[in-house]
């Protein structure tokens, strides 16, 4: 953690609470038929990196899976738009606004 991010947080108002998901659930939730701007290109960069970040014991928090995505964003894997598409289809699953 940053001297900043200690201070001022981490900017991101999304649930902490880590909950299990699986590589199967990430392919379901991230499925071009459900979120219908992402190419495939897309959907297979966004499912690798969200498994990635996933702890060991396959937990990982709603604030982490948009850290993943902000990061695909910077990079221009992903838009903006797709990543606010992607978060809210998570936020559904893990049952948070």
């Amino acid at each position: 953690m940053s001297l900043f991010s200690a201070l001022f947080g981490s900017g991101s108002s999304y649930s902490t609470v880590q909950k299990s998901l699986s590589r199967e659930q990430i392919r379901h939730i991230v499925s071009r038929s459900r979120i219908q701007t992402l190419s495939a290109q897309e959907e297979a960069a966004i499912e690798e990196a969200i498994d990635k970040r996933r702890l060991g014991d396959g937990r990982i928090s709603v604030a982490q899976i948009d850290e993943v995505l902000g990061k695909l964003e910077q990079t221009g894997t992903i838009s903006i738009n797709d990543r606010k598409s992607v978060i809210k289809a998570f936020q559904g699953h893990f049952g948070v606004d």
